[in-house]
């Protein structure tokens, strides 16, 4: 079974979370969508059925592990992540698969993290919402708004 060639490069990152701000700035972080198979051959946005976002919280994966699929034409999906306020800053990582029309995946982009600093004197201690908003077409992009805390 050949793989996709992963052709996905972060074209963008420009996150910024901080318990702190009042509004916090929108960040975003991007790849492109291959366009060539690993044996060369040319790959079209219309052949990818579908993304698979793998993330990890201080490099682990929550849950059973399990990455979010995102529709390959125009899909979009949300994670919100709990965090609760300790000293030590959180590390959020982000990597891509990508699945075409007949089942064949690539291999997984490079992890991209950002730093969370979800340091509060808030009693008793309130979780912080991170809000993930994955969407993607010709391109996947994610993006995060801290929505509590």
């Amino acid at each position: 079974m050949k793989s996709l060639m992963i052709a996905l490069c972060v074209l963008g990152l420009a996150l910024l979370a901080n318990a702190t701000l009042a509004a916090p700035a929108p960040a975003a972080l991007s790849w492109e969508a291959p366009d060539t198979r690993e044996d060369g051959t040319p790959l079209t946005v219309d052949e990818i059925k579908e993304y698979l976002i793998y993330y990890t919280i201080d490099g682990q994966t929550p849950g059973d592990g399990s990455p979010i699929v995102v529709n390959g034409t125009l899909g979009s999906e949300i994670v919100t992540l709990e965090l609760l306020p300790r000293v030590a800053p959180y590390v959020v990582g982000f990597a891509i698969s990508t699945v075409d029309m007949d089942g064949l995946k690539s291999e997984r982009s490079e992890v991209v993290s950002k730093t969370f600093d979800v340091n509060s004197t808030a009693k008793p201690g309130a979780p912080t919402s991170l809000e993930f908003k994955m969407s993607c077409g010709d391109d996947c992009t994610i993006t995060e708004k801290k929505t509590g805390g």
